[in-house]
């Protein structure tokens, strides 16, 4: 029994060790995954990612030459940062400017802090005109 349970444990080491050193599953990086974080250089309103003009597929190409170089998809961004500036990058900023249709994807986080920020403000001031305005029409100081 023991024999077994020996034989079994070197079983298990054997398999583990196989499958630890054995070939790993590839997980690619695709050029859309690159893209989505990019702002398209020209001045359409899109995103790098549902750009389809001459100037956002000569970049998508670029993007495949660097991948296909062994390019990590932070070393891909931080050098069409380098090279065209924060522009190249799909910032909140840019999305006020315009470069905010986008087929594939939606809003992010600050993207919906702003809109309901913004909606809390606007509702604020309404209310705030609304109650000092009924209150000066109706409750008028005798002073």
């Amino acid at each position: 029994m023991i024999l077994n349970m020996r034989a079994g444990g070197l079983f298990m080491a054997a398999l583990l060790a196989a499958l630890m050193l054995g070939p790993r599953p590839a997980f690619a990086l695709t050029i859309n995954e690159v893209v989505r974080d990019l702002a398209c250089p020209c001045i359409c309103p899109l995103v790098l990612e549902d750009c389809n003009m001459s100037c956002g597929l000569a970049w998508k190409e670029e993007v495949g030459e660097m991948i296909k170089k062994g390019m990590t998809k932070q070393e891909i961004i931080d050098d069409f940062v380098s090279r065209y500036g924060d522009s190249a990058r799909l910032t909140t900023y840019q999305k006020f400017q315009g470069k905010i249709y986008q087929y594939t994807r939606s809003f992010g986080t600050l993207d919906w802090a702003v809109l309901w920020g913004g909606i809390g403000i606007w509702l604020m001031v309404m209310f705030g005109g609304f109650y000092f305005g009924v209150r000066k029409l109706f409750f008028k100081s005798d002073a």
